[in-house]
C-alpha cells in the first residue's frame, strides 16, 4: 500500500525531513509514499513561492537511492486552485519530472477555508461556495487526483466544531464527481480528519458511494501527514470504507500515469 499524500520540510507548514518520513512509511509497512509538497499561486498564502524544486528533487533523488528496493519514493506535489492559474500550473509541471499531482481547493473566492473568515457569513454559505468551486476545479483544473474532496467539512469542524449533511449539496457534488470520472482522474481518501475529531475521512461513505455509482474507479489513500506519526495513519479504516463503497483496488502512479493496481 502507498501513502500518496505526505508533506516534508519542503512544505511551508511541515518540518520533518524526507528521510524521517520515509522511515515512518517503512515502519508502517507501506510499499511507498509520495511527497506532495504544497504549491499555491494566490498572494498571501505561505505556500506561494515557498517550494524550492531544485532542493526538493536533490533530496528526493538521494532518498530514492538510499531506499531502492525497500520503499518506492514518488515525486509529488499538491497544487491549489489550478483552474484559476492554468498557465502558471502548466509551466510549473512541465519544468520538473513529477510522478503525481494532487489538486486542492484550499481557497474559495479569495478566502482560505482554514481561517474563521471562510465562515464569516455562516456554515451553509461556506459549504455551498466550496462545492461550487470544487466543480470548477474538477472540470477545469490540472491534477491526477483530487485531494480531500470535501475539505470544507474538515475546515468547518476545526473552526466551528460543526459539520453539515452533504446530501443538500448533491447537485454540485455529483457534478464534480462526474467531471473526475469523465476525465479519467481519481479521488483520494484523506485520513487526516480521523486524527482530528471527525468520524469519517475526506470523503466519507456518502461521497464514495456516489463516486462509485457514477462510474468512479480510480482511488488512492493519503494521510496528509505533516508529522512522522501521521504517515499511513488510519489506512485500515480507509480500506474498510473503500470496500463498503464498492471499491476493490487502489491505483498506482508513476510519471503522471497510472501504472497498476493494488488489491484491497
Amino acid at each position: 500500500m502507498f501513502d500518496l499524500h505526505v508533506h516534508s520540510h519542503h512544505s511551508c507548514d511541515a518540518h520533518a525531513t524526507m528521510m524521517s518520513m520515509a522511515q515512518a512509511a517503512h515502519a508502517a509497512g507501506l510499499e511507498g509514499l509520495a511527497f506532495t509538497e504544497h504549491v499555491e499561486w494566490l498572494p498571501g498564502d505561505e505556500a506561494t513561492g515557498f517550494l524550492n524544486c531544485a532542493a526538493y528533487f536533490a533530496e528526493l533523488t538521494a532518498l530514492r537511492e538510499q531506499w531502492e528496493g525497500r520503499l518506492e519514493v514518488l515525486a509529488g506535489v499538491e497544487i491549489g486552485s489550478t483552474h484559476l492559474f492554468p498557465e502558471e500550473t502548466r509551466a510549473f509541471l512541465a519544468a520538473w519530472p513529477w510522478d503525481y499531482v494532487l489538486g486542492s481547493a484550499h481557497w474559495v473566492e479569495g478566502v482560505p477555508g482554514w481561517l474563521p473568515a471562510g465562515f464569516a457569513d455562516g456554515i451553509q454559505a461556506a459549504y455551498a461556495r466550496y462545492f461550487r468551486e470544487l466543480v470548477r476545479l474538477a472540470r477545469e483544473g490540472e491534477y491526477d487526483v483530487l485531494a480531500h474532496f470535501d475539505l470544507v467539512r474538515r475546515d468547518s469542524w476545526a473552526q466551528l466544531q460543526q459539520t453539515l449533511p452533504l446530501e443538500q449539496f448533491a447537485a454540485d457534488i455529483d457534478a464534480a464527481l462526474q467531471a473526475v470520472v469523465a476525465r479519467g482522474k481519481g479521488l483520494e481518501i484523506n485520513t487526516s480528519p480521523l486524527g482530528n475529531g471527525l468520524a469519517e475521512p475526506c470523503p466519507g461513505l456518502y461521497i464514495l458511494r456516489r463516486y462509485r455509482a457514477l462510474g468512479g474507479e480510480v482511488l488512492v489513500f493519503g494521510s496528509d501527514a505533516h508529522q512522522t506519526q501521521r504517515v499511513g495513519q488510519h489506512f485500515e479504516a480507509a480500506r474498510q470504507l473503500a470496500l463498503a463503497a464498492g471499491f476493490t483496488r487502489l491505483a498506482r502512479y508513476r510519471e503522471r500515469r497510472r501504472v497498476g493496481w493494488i488489491p484491497l
